[in-house]
């Protein structure tokens, strides 16, 4: 599949102007808020608050006070926010119910799953950095909820992504898909791992293959394949395909239970159960599978 007309993975969508510029100023920020269509996404004890519909619709409360508020951005002239409010504290109505984002993210339109994503991910920011980590003291939002600030020794503190690399290994046309110890028999998916310091995308993708399979991955194997935001807590996941160098296997028991090498033919018939179309992996094995229909 051409990367061209690849259409975003879910919880990400290329439509949403964040605003950077404003939402340090906030005259500029309060004249933005008094002169648009502003909707609030509310994020509730780590959950997200949809409509009882199927599909479930994003629910969007009245929120008196922006002063809480953390901009996500804005997209066809409606401007969000998040909002963190207490799920005990508020009446969320017999047509709307808390659902974890794993759940209904792809039910939802691509907009309305990145909203989710970026508000996650804030919430999750704010609720482990409420000290500062180099005196102690409490640290303030400032910045829309893009920034936390120590006024005890002057340090800022900005959200933080830890980047990961996700890869789909081939080998003479079979996929190497692999089982963590945690996950439950029958399924399995791509390798990944997160990205160490002082390291290049291709060099970690080179080294979780390495340690995790005991495959070399061939020079020059290496290509990207797309990203996704994953706020499951901070991550963006940074996917690659890349060639062994070979298909013999030494798996490193802490991190693998058992890994297979599986042709497209054994896959589509359901050889071993494969990621929900929620991740980026789900994605990987789709677009390699596509790839050997497109062959003649």
């Amino acid at each position: 599949m051409s990367a061209a007309i690849r259409p975003p993975n879910p919880l990400s969508t290329a439509g949403l102007d964040r605003l950077g510029l404003i939402r340090k100023h906030p005259d500029r920020l309060a004249e933005h808020f008094a002169s648009t269509d502003v909707r609030a996404v509310p994020i509730c004890g780590g959950k997200v608050c949809v409509s009882t519909d199927h599909p479930p619709q994003l629910i969007h409360p009245d929120v008196d006070e922006l002063d809480d508020a953390w901009l996500l951005g804005a997209c066809d002239g409606v401007t969000y926010v998040a909002v963190d409010i207490d799920p005990a504290a508020n009446d969320l109505g017999p047509d709307a119910r808390l659902a974890g984002l794993r759940e209904v993210a792809t039910m939802l339109p691509p907009l309305e799953g990145n909203l989710l994503a970026m508000a996650t991910g804030l919430a999750i920011w704010h609720d482990t950095h409420r000290f500062c980590g180099k005196c102690g003291a409490e640290t303030a939002v400032d910045w829309a909820g893009h920034r936390r600030r120590c006024d005890s020794c002057g340090r800022e503190h900005y959200p933080r992504t830890d980047p990961a690399i996700i890869v789909l290994v081939t080998h003479e046309d079979r996929a190497l898909l692999a089982r963590n110890p945690m996950w439950p028999r029958g399924f399995a998916s791509v390798l990944a791992g997160f990205v160490e310091p002082g390291e290049s995308l291709e060099d970690a993708v080179a080294r979780e293959v390495k340690e995790e399979v005991g495959v070399d991955v061939a020079p020059g194997g290496v290509a990207y394949h797309s990203s996704q935001p994953w706020p499951f807590p901070a991550s963006v996941m940074l996917g690659f395909t890349a060639a062994g160098a070979s298909d013999e296997l030494d798996c490193d028991p802490e991190e693998i239970a058992d890994a297979c090498w599986y042709t497209r033919e054994e896959l589509a018939n359901g050889a071993i159960g494969l990621p929900p179309a929620l991740s980026i992996s789900r994605r990987l094995i789709d677009d390699w599978l596509a790839e050997g229909e497109e062959t003649p």
